[in-house]
C-alpha cells in the first residue's frame, strides 16, 4: 500500500544516509580528526558501490519485509549479520581492486559504526512507526472470512501504518444501513475506506458514496489492500475477468524476454552443473538403479511433460500413495536433496521451455485432478509455465506434500495467482534473492 512504499522509501534512503555518516564517523576515528573534503572523497569514491551493495544485502536480509522489519528481537542481528556479511564482500573487493587506500582499519571501524548507526535509526522508525497517532484512521466495509483475517491483522496491530477503527457487516443489514454505517464510521473519524468493490451490496451503493471522495476521504480497493498486506490473492474474492485482464498484450514483451533469460541462464547454469550430475550419477548407478527419473507434471495450459530429476530415493514412486508408503529417502538421496543437486537435471526442462526458473511449482496430474474438482481457481495457475521456484515456494512452508491436501493447497494458489496478477522482473528478482538464501542456507528437503 502507499502507506508502506512510503515507509519504505524513508527506510532506504535513511539507510543510505546512516552507511555515509559511519564512514565519516569511520574516518574520524582512525585519524582523530574531522576528516578533510579531499580524504573523506578519496575514501568515498571506492565506497559508494559497497553502499548500493549493502542496500540490496539488506534486502536480502528481510530488513525492509513490512512483516518483519518493526520486530525488535531480530532486528539486531539482522543488521550486524548483513553488514558483516557486506564488509567481508568489501575486503575481498578492496584486496582485489588497485585502490590507494588501506581500508583495512577502516573497515573494522566501519562496521561497528554502521551496526550501531543502523540499529539506533532502524528502532527510532520502528517506534515512530508504531505510534498510534501515525496512524491513518480506516474502516473495512465487507463480509466474509477473508475480510475478517484482514480486520483482524490489521486492527491491532502497530507494524502497519493503518489502523481498522470499525468494520461494517454487509451480509446482515439493508443497502441503508451499509450506507448509514460508512457514513457515521467517517464522521467519527476515518480518513480510508476499503471496500470489497466484488460484494454486490456494496457495488450498489458505491455510486451513492462517490461524494465523499470530494471531502478528502480516500477509498481503496479490499482485493488490492489483502494482497498488499498477505502477499497473496483472497481466492474468494477474485474477480477473474480483472486477473484475465492482467494476462494479454502488456505482458508479451516480459514473457519474450523473461524465455531468453531462461535460456541463457540454463546454458550457464549447465556448464557448471554437469560435473555435479555426472558424479551424483556414478555414485547412484553404484548403489544400482538408474541415476535419473522422470516424473509427470503439468505445465502451461494444461499440456503433460516429464520432468527430470535425480533419483532421491530407493525408487520412483511415481507420487502413488501406496508406493509411497514404501520408498524412502536414501542418504546419498538427502545429500543431494539438501544441496538441491537432484535438481539439476531439470535444466534441461528450462531449455525445452517446458519450466521456467520462476513460475508456480508444477504439480502431478493425478493431484490436480483432484485440486481442480475442488477449488474452481485451481486451473488459473496453469496460464503460465510453472517454475523451478516462485512465490509460493519461498513463502508456503507448509505446502503440502505427497497426498492431496485441499486446503493448505487454496493458501498456496492465493500465492501462485498472486503471481501470476503481479508478475514482473522486479518480482523475479525478490523470488530469486530470497530463492538463493535458501540455497546457502541448504534448506532442501
Amino acid at each position: 500500500m502507499a502507506f508502506d512504499r512510503r515507509e519504505t522509501a524513508i527506510l532506504v534512503l535513511g539507510d543510505l544516509f546512516m552507511l555515509i555518516a559511519s564512514l565519516w564517523v569511520a574516518l574520524l576515528i582512525r585519524n582523530l580528526s574531522i576528516p578533510s573534503p579531499g580524504y573523506l572523497e578519496a575514501n568515498l569514491v571506492p565506497f559508494l558501490p559497497m553502499f548500493l551493495l549493502s542496500l540490496g544485502v539488506f534486502y536480502i536480509a528481510g530488513l525492509y519485509e513490512k512483516q518483519t522489519r518493526p520486530i525488535r528481537r531480530v532486528m539486531g542481528i539482522r543488521i550486524l549479520g548483513a553488514q558483516a556479511a557486506n564488509v567481508a564482500i568489501a575486503a575481498i573487493l578492496f584486496f582485489i581492486l588497485p585502490l590507494s587506500i588501506a581500508p583495512k582499519t577502516i573497515l573494522m571501524l566501519y562496521l561497528g559504526v554502521s551496526i550501531i548507526a543502523e540499529s539506533l535509526w532502524r528502532f527510532y522508525r520502528m517506534n515512530r512507526e508504531m505510534k498510534e497517532s501515525n496512524r491513518v484512521p480506516a474502516l473495512l466495509v465487507g463480509s466474509g472470512p477473508a475480510v475478517l483475517e484482514l480486520y483482524d491483522e490489521v486492527k491491532g496491530n502497530g507494524r502497519y501504518l493503518i489502523r481498522f477503527t470499525g468494520h461494517v457487516e454487509t451480509g446482515t443489514g439493508s443497502d441503508d444501513d451499509v450506507r448509514r454505517a460508512i457514513t457515521e464510521g467517517i464522521i467519527a473519524g476515518a480518513q480510508t475506506v476499503v471496500v470489497d468493490t466484488s460484494n454486490s451490496a456494496i457495488a450498489r451503493i458505491m455510486p451513492t458514496v462517490y461524494g465523499l471522495m470530494a471531502s478528502g476521504v480516500t477509498f481503496l480497493d479490499f482485493s488490492s489492500f489483502y494482497e498488499e498486506i498477505f502477499d497473496r490473492v483472497p481466492l474468494q474474492h477474485l474477480d477473474a475477468g480483472r486477473l484475465l485482464g492482467t494476462l494479454p498484450k502488456r505482458h508479451m514483451l516480459y514473457d519474450a524476454a523473461k524465455r531468453m533469460f531462461d535460456i541463457a541462464l540454463a546454458l550457464t547454469g549447465a556448464v557448471i552443473a554437469v560435473p555435479f550430475i555426472v558424479v551424483a550419477a556414478i555414485l547412484l548407478s553404484l548403489q544400482g538403479g538408474t541415476p535419473f527419473i522422470w516424473n509427470e507434471r503439468i505445465g502451461k495450459n494444461g499440456r503433460i511433460f516429464h520432468i527430470m530429476k535425480l533419483r532421491s530415493m530407493l525408487f520412483n514412486d511415481h507420487g502413488d500413495p501406496e508406493l509411497q508408503k514404501k520408498n524412502r529417502v536414501t542418504a546419498l538421496g538427502r545429500i543431494l536433496r539438501k544441496t538441491r543437486i537432484d535438481e539439476l537435471p531439470q535444466l534441461w526442462n528450462v531449455l525445452k521451455g517446458e519450466l521456467s526458473f520462476i513460475g508456480p511449482r508444477p504439480e502431478l496430474p493425478k493431484i490436480a485432478e483432484v485440486y481442480e474438482r475442488a477449488i474452481p481457481q485451481y486451473r488459473m495457475r496453469h496460464l503460465i509455465a510453472p517454475g523451478l521456484s516462485g512465490w509460493a515456494q519461498i513463502h508456503d512452508f507448509d505446502a503440502p506434500r505427497g497426498p492431496a491436501d485441499v486446503i493448505r493447497t487454496e493458501r498456496k494458489l492465493s500465492l501462485d495467482l498472486y503471481y501470476l496478477k503481479h508478475r514482473s522482473f522486479g518480482l523475479d528478482l525478490t523470488i530469486a534473492v530470497k530463492t538463493l538464501r535458501a540455497l546457502l542456507a541448504f534448506s532442501g528437503t
